[in-house]
This record gives structure tokens, C-alpha cells and sequence, in this order.
């Protein structure tokens, strides 16, 4: 369980390392492809390229989450042919969901766009089926602990396309651009059929559906809580649009909130990664170990909210113009609503891993649902009130009460270490007064660094978190030791 348990946090550092290098190629796709279409033909594709995103999403049935939690079972009962079956088979249902989704993609586009080019539709309609299924293979390393390789997809993606895309676009106008998409989704169900193909025993047509029935009705709940997270990320822009009508803000908010999306994305994707482990120790009935992990990663995102909230209130003046420009500026207050929502994030994030490892589906999806009417039933008045900085007030506090409530069913269920996550949000907002002491770009550079150092200081000095944790992630983070949890051949 040791060896497990490093390999783990070695995997969650890779995690951290992958979105900086995700990052990076946004950058990079930013300064290149827009550019090179042009503003009508990168519209055209965008619209395109979004709704695969979509169609691609609803072909996912919850698989991850599947993954993250029943395959450590099978792993810890030592059921190896067993478990080689349930993922062929459940490949093969993919099959048939990617299928059917990307056919209903092709129908929908041909019908709602006519004025699309048909063949950009056929396209897309391919690189759907196989990125759902690419969805599907990857997502197998996440049971089998290795995170690292599960969160891979993303990173390798963006870059083959950086590649594939401006090539094809230059060769082939919008059909080669969207031709250079397909070859990177295939290169990429490549690559995964051939990293994935030890652990799959392919059962053709031959599937025992009712045996699948209840992983299926336990991911199909996440699912649903997924769509309902994604309607909350994806419609704060069409809120702001509605309520104020000024395209500006429009444009205010979407910067800002990309910003904060990133970070999101990051922390439930590290802490997704948790999950074989916290099912194997629940299956262990390692409670005590259980618990003390959940506190490590609560007290984890507890740090990282507050560093970030300190150079929201310190920072956003001087950065926001250098990265986005003059114009951008007056959105800089938007990230301190946006800096504050990473605090109730980070007890939520966990919250919803909890519920993955003891089958309590239906908690996120309230959650979720909660969240989405929050942000709706006072986004409205919000942005009406003060425009994308109300929408950004709207996030923070639909965040907040998903996370309460989360955390509170999960209470419930688990008796979790909740204590010094609150201890390091209170020591961070007992120092927040230095943030009044803000001046020149200079002075406020010093003085997060050292209201960083001095935050960092005082939760050493206090034990809220302890050198030899420190030690003990340091030391799991530079093991070289392969996962105990991986098949064997």
C-alpha cells in the first residue's frame, strides 16, 4: 500500500507539471491558428470543433468515473481475467455510444447548418467516434493508478494538433484544417489502443449487458453531473450576453473566467487521480489512512487558494494588461471573486472523490444541479448590478454552496478531517490585511512574496502542515518505483 500510495503522488506531480505544458500550447494555438484563418474561417471552425466537444461529451456515459472506482476492486480481489473482460466489454459499448453520437452529430450539423460544407461535417462526424473512444482507452490507465498517463491525452493532443492543424489548413483551407483534426484524433486512438491493449480482453459482439447494468447506472449518475457542470462553466458568457448586452463584458468574462477555468480543471483532475487509492484503502477498510489522506489533499488546496487569493488582490493590476492587453484591464477585479471560489472549490473537489469511492452518485448530481440554478437565479440580478464582475460574484457563490452542500452529505457518510483546512483558510485571511499596504508593481511583488513566506512560515510554526509530510510527498514524487497495482502479463 506504501508503494501504491507514492506512485499515487508521483502520478499527481506529473498531473501538476502536464497542465503547466497544457497551458503552454494554448498559448501557443492562440497566437497561430486564429491568426492564420482568419477571423470568419477560425469561426467557422470553432463552432464546429466546440459542438464535437459536446456530442463527444455526451458519448462518455461516466466512464471515468467507472474506472476510478470499480477497477481498483478488481485489481485488489486479484480478479485479472475478470477485469480484462469488464474493460472489453465496456469497450464495446463505447463502440456503439461513440457510434450512434457521432451519426446523430453528422444528421444534427447537416440539418441545423446547411450552409456548413458537408464534407467539414463528415470530418468532424469521424474525429468524434474516435476521440470518444480515445476518451475511453485512457481513461483505463486512471483505474490502474496511473494518472499521469490517464491525463496524457489532453497534453499530447493539443500538440499534435499544432501540428496537424496549421499544416492541413495551409495544404487544404478549412477541409485540411479539419482533416488535420481527424489524423490527430486518430494518431491518438492509436497511440491508446496500443498502451491499453494488455488490459483488454475484446469480447467482439459477445457482451453480457445486464452484468454491466449497475457500473453503467453508477457512471450514467456522474454523467449527469458532469453535463450540469459543464452547463455551469460554459454559461456564464450567454448569462453576461442576456442580462447586459455589451459584447465587452461578454469578452471581460470569458478572459477571466479561462483564467480561473484552468486552475478548476487542474484540481479535479489531481484530485480525481486520488481515487483508485482512496477506493483501495475503503476496500481495506483503512479508514484511518483514508481520512488522513483526505486532510493532506483539503489542507493541499486550502494553501494553493490562498496564495492564489494574495496575488488576485496584489497582482491583477499589473498582470492582466501584460498578458492580455490595455484594453483588457478593467476586468482584473473580475479575479478576485474568481481567486476566492478556488477556497470552497478545493473542499468540494474532494467532497465529490468521496462520493466516487463510497457510490454516492446522487449527492453531486444535487450538487451540481444546486450550483447551476445558483448561478442562474442570482447571476441574473448580479450581472445587472455590476456585469462580468457580477457573473463572477454569481460563480463564487454558486461554488460555495455546492461545496457546503457536498461536503455536508459527505459528512455524513464519512467522518473526514476537516479541521485544519479551515485552520489554513483562517491563518491566510488573518494576514489578508498586508494586502492594503498595496503600491507600485515593485512593492506589490515583495509584498506577496513575503506574505507567501510568511503564510508558509506561520503553517509550519502552527503544524497545520508538518515537515515530515512535506519530506514523505518529496520523497513519493522522485520514486522510481513502478505501480504494484498494474497488471501483470
Amino acid at each position: 500500500m506504501v508503494a501504491q500510495a507514492q506512485v499515487t503522488v508521483r502520478n499527481a506531480g506529473w498531473l501538476v507539471a502536464q497542465r503547466g505544458v497544457h497551458v503552454v500550447s494554448g498559448v501557443v494555438f492562440a497566437l497561430v491558428v486564429p491568426r492564420l484563418m482568419g477571423p470568419t474561417t477560425y469561426g467557422q471552425y470553432a463552432l464546429l470543433a466546440s459542438l464535437a466537444a459536446w456530442f463527444v461529451l455526451l458519448g462518455t456515459l461516466g466512464f471515468a468515473q467507472i474506472m476510478g472506482r470499480f477497477v481498483p476492486q478488481f485489481i485488489s480481489h486479484g480478479s485479472q481475467a475478470d477485469l480484462r473482460k469488464f474493460l472489453g466489454d465496456l469497450l464495446t459499448v463505447r463502440l456503439f455510444s461513440g457510434s450512434i453520437v457521432a451519426a446523430l452529430y453528422l444528421l444534427v450539423m447537416v440539418l441545423g447548418l446547411r450552409e456548413i460544407d458537408w464534407v467539414l461535417v463528415a470530418l468532424l462526424a469521424g474525429s468524434v467516434l474516435a476521440r470518444g473512444i480515445t476518451f475511453y482507452l485512457f481513461s483505463i490507465f486512471l483505474g490502474i493508478n496511473q494518472a499521469a498517463r490517464w491525463a496524457s491525452e489532453q497534453v499530447l493532443q493539443r500538440w499534435i494538433l499544432l501540428i496537424f492543424l496549421p499544416l492541413g489548413f495551409l495544404l487544404g483551407g478549412l477541409r485540411g484544417a479539419c482533416t488535420g483534426l481527424l489524423l490527430t484524433d486518430l494518431v491518438m486512438l492509436v497511440l491508446g489502443w496500443w498502451w491499453s491493449k494488455s488490459y483488454l480482453a475484446w469480447s467482439g459482439l459477445d457482451v453480457n449487458v445486464r452484468s454491466l447494468v449497475p457500473y453503467l447506472r453508477f457512471g450514467l449518475i456522474f454523467f449527469g453531473t458532469n453535463l450540469l457542470t459543464t452547463a455551469v462553466q460554459r454559461s456564464g458568457e450567454p448569462l453576461v450576453r442576456s442580462v447586459s448586452g455589451d459584447y465587452a463584458q461578454v469578452g471581460y468574462y470569458g478572459a477571466s473566467f479561462s483564467v480561473y477555468l484552468a486552475a478548476a480543471l487542474a484540481v479535479s483532475q489531481f484530485t480525481l487521480a486520488f481515487a483508485p487509492l482512496l477506493t483501495t484503502l475503503r476496500t481495506q477498510d483503512r479508514l484511518q489512512s483514508l481520512r488522513a489522506w483526505i486532510e493532506r489533499l483539503l489542507k493541499l488546496f486550502a494553501v494553493v487558494g490562498v496564495l492564489a487569493v494574495f496575488g488576485a488582490f496584489l497582482l491583477r493590476d499589473d498582470i492582466v494588461p501584460l498578458v492580455f492587453g490595455s484594453a483588457y484591464r478593467s476586468m482584473s477585479a473580475n479575479l478576485v471573486p474568481l481567486a476566492l471560489t478556488l477556497l470552497p472549490l478545493g473542499l468540494g473537489s474532494v467532497a465529490g472523490v468521496i462520493a466516487l469511492t463510497y457510490d454516492q452518485p446522487g449527492a453531486t448530481l444535487k450538487a451540481a444541479a444546486i450550483q447551476l440554478a445558483t448561478l442562474w437565479s442570482l447571476g441574473i440580478p448580479l450581472v445587472a448590478w455590476h456585469k462580468s464582475l457580477g457573473a463572477c460574484v454569481a460563480v463564487l457563490i454558486a461554488a460555495s454552496l455546492y461545496a457546503a452542500y457536498l461536503a455536508w452529505r459527505m459528512w455524513n457518510v464519512l467522518q473526514f478531517p476537516i479541521r485544519k483546512w479551515a485552520w489554513a483558510i483562517g491563518l491566510g485571511m488573518s494576514l489578508s490585511p498586508l494586502i492594503l499596504l498595496k503600491s507600485t508593481w515593485a512593492v506589490n511583488v515583495a509584498l506577496y512574496v513575503a506574505l507567501a513566506s510568511g503564510y508558509v512560515g506561520a503553517l509550519l510554526a502552527l503544524r497545520v502542515v508538518t515537515p515530515d509530510e512535506i519530506a514523505a510527498a518529496w520523497q513519493a514524487l522522485k520514486r522510481d518505483s513502478t505501480t504494484e497495482t498494474a497488471i501483470e502479463e
